[in-house]
């Protein structure tokens, strides 16, 4: 079982990279959104939904604007939290396809500009993280660079 005493000690390995994202991964219930909740007691750590991070304007984006305009947006949104480090839970939301977002990218990004922690529904094989949505364990894969940056809590 994963602790936040966990996070901290790989938290400290990723503080020291440009891209400061850690992503905490697992199936349904096995305590993601926990793990960030307790991570609140740290001074300056501060959780978020990710439908949080967009307003109700950004569907009006036209669909192929929406990419990048959603860095600034999100980006702004995070700043106004005035955390040291953002945790996002619920991140499914930014894979909605109405989006047209690929939030590793995104997510990626915003890291060299703001420390983000986010609780990530999938797994990892290797340097692969799969999302899980609708049923579909491997709904959506990403390569990661660094499987450093990925505590899977199944294990």
């Amino acid at each position: 079982m994963v602790t936040d005493a966990d996070v901290l000690k790989r938290w400290k390995y990723i503080a020291q990279d440009d891209e400061k994202l850690l992503i905490l991964i697992g199936g349904p219930g096995s305590g993601k959104s926990k793990l960030i909740r307790e991570l609140t007691f740290q001074d300056g750590w501060k959780i978020c939904e990710a439908r949080e991070l967009f307003d109700d304007e950004f569907l009006e984006i036209p669909r192929a604007d929406r990419p990048d305009k959603a860095i600034a947006l999100v980006s702004a949104a995070i700043h106004r939290l005035n955390a040291r480090v953002v945790m996002i839970d619920n991140v499914e939301f930014l894979f909605a396809p109405i989006l047209n977002l690929d939030p590793v990218a995104m997510l990626k990004k915003l890291s060299r500009e703001c420390p983000i922690i986010v609780s990530w529904r999938g797994s990892l094989e290797g340097n692969t993280l799969y999302f899980e949505h609708n049923g579909d364990p491997k709904y959506a894969k990403f390569v990661i660079d660094n499987p450093n940056h990925v505590i899977c809590l199944d294990e």
